[in-house]
């Protein structure tokens, strides 16, 4: 086996640290003791050490894992001391070989400090400790299209710069291609390297999501003082622009969901007009305000906000001018940080998709991973080993009863989350004891012994308080008292719990009711639908709706397919999203086509980062083929992967054709487009299907 591999970007923004990230977890599945090294970076803060700490729950000590910063090898190498520096950097290196099978090495990667001078310090390190290097390209330079000769040249020469000093680089990662098809710019990049004899690794596509800011990293950028809407910190920002026109020209550029808008902070016009905006389903969302030039809102112009209905974005207030704030915006590092779970597995399950893994396992010498088991069960193991990275806290209100009971301390087990039980917990204990299964680490509650009920009510009573009708405190005190499932909602609602799983012995009503009462749908979907995970042999596939919505309408069908398609990505599967109809294109006409052709249109109109077409008939999104013949220049025709329906019947139906018939694992219903996840369960389900809608729930309220 090779002892250590070494990461080396050939520019600034090739995303090294992305496929570090990757690697690391392909190379977990088949060394049992591996390691990672950062030989110069931010030293013991640097933020891709914390990243792969934290992920990989590595308990080497971060200042061993990057013993130095760039500023201090840079100083090193100024004085002619690099022999110093290099030792250094080998100390920490056999320290970390000598313990493991294999170390995983990372360059100099930050896009705001590499320069070729670094490149040369990456070149001495790899020489010095005689490692073989994996080269990792950026593909596509922003236009859509790869240079493949260029590309080609850069690797070469950066190839040769190694060589040079005596390093052996064994092959290529081509990173961030945009090209679309990204299977034509894939091919196109294989056979250049073929016919350059550069070995490739992979081809990865571009992953937009990752290099979208969230609120949090503009807070802290800007120094920002948040004015309101500190629970959505979390938003992230697509598009950012500057409001410096009246709110009637304005409001036509506000063409992006997700918009960032920078105003100064007299502009109060401007804050009326986005606040209303957001009260209509035309308009496109809005991330955040950033109010600049230490100017602040009348504070009767921010009650008037408050009474739109408080927005779903925070606004921001910062000293500095326009000019100044958007600047520090734009050149923001939106690196991966720990927090940033969504983010983190979206690059890891992208980089495992998309690499050689068989040219990884010749090149490094190491056994290959046990076979493991074909087609749905692949998937399912991959359920629980994401559900396993984020540790959130599952609430089960039906606790005692006995298949419950041995899914819980399966999730135990596995690691899948932290269940909570609702119950009696000597009815739980003893269920367990009689089922010879272990809880420890399962929490019991038992509502009527809550200290906790008042504190609940209160919240219904606040949650429903603009509702018809409203609650009064006795009124929610015995709503909570009606159900497990109510009382375990509101668990979740209030941040006490991260999701929840019922079903076993209650219907589909009795747990999806409560949820759309108390948690609500999201408002830029604003309808609660479902998909299927359909798990063949050589591939998953996503079908939605197939169990809520009987008869969408167009509004309706694009909410479910956005939806669905961030449900997808959720999962690990970039969404190439078919709008089904019995039509593709303009080949028919009818009511149920004229649906799907506006609902692809309004999908469309939201600037979605993920590929649609439609109508499209099943064959023409799924067989290549097909789809060329019948939609030729489809980004979607031939290789969709999220199927949407156009009724409950269509769906229903072809999800348990293709069950029975293909033989395929339907994992399912997946609840989708709640403020919070909630799932359901067939009451003839198993304990693997609860374990495994756990696992799904768990993994939902990491995504979110």
């Amino acid at each position: 086996m090779s002892g250590s591999l070494f990461i080396c970007s050939t520019d600034q923004e090739a995303g090294s640290s992305v496929v570090t990230l990757g690697l690391f977890g392909v190379l977990r599945k088949t060394v049992d003791r591996l390691a990672f090294l950062k030989p110069v970076g931010g030293g013991a803060d640097d933020q891709d050490v914390a990243v792969m700490r934290s992920t990989y729950r590595l308990s080497e000590d971060a200042g061993e894992m990057c013993p130095l910063t760039i500023e201090r090898a840079r100083e090193l190498v100024a004085r002619q001391q690099e022999g110093n520096l290099l030792d250094r950097i080998d100390a920490c290196f056999k320290k970390l070989r000598a313990e493991h099978e294999l170390v995983l090495l990372e360059g100099i990667n930050n896009t705001r400090a590499t320069s070729a001078f670094d490149m040369d310090i990456n070149e001495a390190i790899a020489g010095h400790l005689d490692t073989p290097v994996l080269l990792v390209a950026r593909g596509s330079a922003g236009n859509g299209v790869t240079d493949v000769d260029q590309l080609v040249a850069t690797v070469t020469t950066a190839k040769r710069s190694f060589e040079d000093k005596s390093c052996e680089v064994v092959g290529v990662v081509v990173n961030r291609v945009v090209d679309h098809p990204f299977e034509d710019g894939r091919q196109r990049i294989a056979d250049a390297f073929e016919a350059g004899h550069l070995p490739l690794f992979g081809v990865v596509p571009n992953l937009a999501f990752l290099g979208y800011p969230k609120l949090d990293q503009v807070v802290s950028a800007l120094r920002a003082d948040v004015l309101s809407g500190e629970e959505y910190l979390s938003n992230v920002v697509t598009k950012t622009i500057v409001a410096a026109m009246e709110p009637r020209h304005f409001l036509s550029h506000l063409d992006t969901d997700r918009t960032l808008v920078i105003t100064p902070g007299d502009r109060e016009a401007i804050l009326m007009a986005v606040a209303c905006a957001q009260k209509s389903d035309k308009r496109r969302s809005v991330s955040g305000i950033v109010l600049t030039g230490g100017l602040r809102p009348d504070p009767e112009i921010m009650t008037l906000v408050e009474d739109l209905g408080a927005p779903r974005f925070p606004i921001l207030a910062v000293k500095t001018d326009t000019f100044t704030t958007a600047s520090r915006i734009q050149a923001m590092d939106v690196r991966l940080r720990v927090q940033d779970e969504d983010k983190i597995y979206t690059a890891s399950s992208a980089i495992w998709r998309h690499l050689d893994h068989e040219r990884l396992w010749d090149t490094l010498k190491v056994p290959r991973p046990k076979r493991r088991k074909a087609g749905a069960q692949v998937f399912l193991e991959q359920l629980i080993e994401q559900a396993r990275t984020f540790k959130n806290r599952i609430v089960l209100p039906e606790g005692d009863e006995p298949r419950t009971v041995r899914a819980a301390a399966r999730m135990l087990e596995l690691g899948v989350c932290q269940p909570i039980l609702i119950g009696d917990p000597e009815a739980i204990a003893r269920e367990a004891k009689s089922a010879e299964v272990k809880l420890d680490g399962a929490t019991f509650l038992c509502p009527s012994r809550s200290d906790k009920v008042d504190s609940y009510a209160e919240a219904v009573v606040e949650i429903r308080k603009k509702k018809k009708g409203g609650m009064t405190p006795e009124v929610a005190r015995a709503w909570l008292d009606e159900s497990p499932i109510h009382f375990g909602t509101v668990m979740v609602q209030v941040g006490d719990a991260d999701g929840l799983v019922s079903g076993a012995v209650h219907s589909t009503g009795d747990t999806i009711r409560p949820a759309l009462q108390i948690i609500g749908t999201k408002p830029e979907v604003g309808v609660a639908s479902s998909i299927f995970f359909m798990a063949l042999p050589d591939r998953v596939l996503v079908y939605g709706d197939c169990a809520i919505v009987p008869d969408p309408n167009a509004h309706e069908l694009a909410a479910i397919a956005w939806s669905s398609a961030r449900t997808a990505r959720a999962f690990g599967i970039e969404p190439y999203v078919a709008m089904l109809s019995y039509s593709t294109g303009k080949s028919g006409a009818g009511q149920s086509v004229d649906k799907v052709s506006e609902a692809t249109q309004l999908l469309r109109e939201r600037n979605p980062d993920f590929a649609i077409d439609g109508p499209l008939q099943y064959d023409a999104a799924i067989d290549p083929e097909v789809g060329r013949l019948k939609q030729p220049g489809s980004p979607v025709a031939g290789r969709a992967n999220v199927f949407i329906f156009p009724d409950l019947d269509a769906g229903n139906i072809a999800y348990k054709a293709v069950q029975r018939s293909a033989r395929a694992l339907a994992v399912g219903p997946v609840l989708q487009g709640l403020n919070k996840p909630v799932n359901d369960l067939s009451r003839g389900c198993s304990v693997d299907d609860i374990v495994y809608v756990a696992a799904i729930t768990a993994i939902q309220a990491g995504a979110k």
